[in-house]
């Protein structure tokens, strides 16, 4: 069967990148399956220059000061205007004068309009948002094959979190979790993604406790399963696939105690954090596999965060119909 060198140029852009640009169908019609294999081999790649783009937590804490003067502000300009109003009602009952014929009062001259007023730059959120927004589109306009790019929004799309619940972070989530570890192995781009306090935040497993931990004994709350759940449903085994509802809970209480730290703590405030009065004590079976409680008393105790890590890492290993497999990985990219 003969094909033709330029469709299959035009295809490989088309099916494994974003399309062609000036000149690189020609560029690549020689060879387009190298030319794709080159892309995934090149230094940096999958990596963006960000410079002057803060971290996740940098961004939060900078959302949560922002927010915080805003509400400053709001409040003195409530409190300035009862203060106004008070004394209006004061100065109005005292002066008779100031009242025309009509019973209307004088009106204030009127300010001279200002003939033209300097543009003024959008508020931090929004600046940091069209900062991210801009680096991810260049990289993707820019990339001669865009085989890395599209796997980059390809596994950003399957592990997305809310722009709606965690803006400040949405950007670099996809810098710091997705990117290092687009060409690596999945069991560290899970465990990434699942680590980054954006998906703390969007799957709400920052306060999820075990019922006898310390903190859930003393507070009366327990578990948030919807971390657990999504990792086992969505990110890997996918549904009906022999995990039970037990799997989910004994899951979910292996992940208590991953959280962040608060963002009222000026120099580390967003970042990722086990905290172990959270964490539910004793030994977990999760998917036929127990994980032994370590007991450590350290103030942050590596051996519990591992424990969770492991437990990442053997889910993507099972043999299943979901996304870890790479025949599903094949059709799903196909069907792109």
């Amino acid at each position: 069967m003969t094909t033709n060198p330029k469709f299959e140029a035009a295809l490989a852009l088309h099916r494994f990148g974003f399309g062609p640009v000036a000149g690189s169908i020609a560029a690549i019609t020689d060879d387009p399956r190298g030319a794709l294999l080159a892309d995934l081999e090149r230094p940096g790649a999958g990596r963006v220059a960000a410079a002057n783009l803060p971290n996740s937590g940098q961004a939060a804490r900078a959302f949560f000061e922002f927010r915080a003067e805003r509400q400053a502000k709001e409040k003195l300009a409530q409190r300035a205007k009862k203060e106004a109003e008070a004394k209006g009602m004061v100065v109005g009952t005292a002066d008779s004068n100031a009242m025309k014929p009509t019973g209307d009062a004088q009106a204030p001259k009127p300010e001279p309009a200002q003939t033209q007023q300097s543009p003024q730059p959008p508020p931090l959120p929004a600046q940091l948002v069209q900062n991210e927004a801009k680096v991810r589109l260049e990289a993707a306009v820019a990339a001669d094959i865009g085989f890395v790019e599209r796997l980059v929004w390809f596994w950003s799309n399957h592990f997305c979190v809310s722009a709606d619940k965690i803006l400040s972070m949405a950007g670099a989530y996809e810098r710091e979790a997705i990117r290092p570890h687009v060409l690596g192995r999945f069991a560290d781009l899970l465990t990434a993604v699942e680590s980054h306090p954006a998906m703390l935040v969007y799957l709400d497993n920052l306060e999820s406790m075990g019922p006898n931990s310390v903190a859930g004994i003393n507070r009366d709350k327990s578990l948030n399963e919807n971390l657990a759940r999504e990792i086992l449903e969505l990110h890997t085994l996918g549904v009906r696939t022999g995990y039970s509802q037990d799997d989910v809970t004994h899951f979910a209480n292996v992940l208590t105690g991953w959280t962040w730290i608060g963002l009222g703590e000026p120099n580390h405030g967003g970042e990722f954090v086990f905290v172990k009065r959270l964490h539910e004590p004793g030994e977990q079976t999760v998917i036929g596999k127990s994980y032994p409680d370590t007991g450590s008393i350290r103030a942050v105790p590596c051996s519990q965060i591992w424990r969770g890590i492991r437990r990442l890492q053997g889910t993507s290993r099972i043999s299943s119909p979901g996304i870890s497999s790479p025949t599903s990985l094949h059709r799903r990219w196909s069907i792109n």
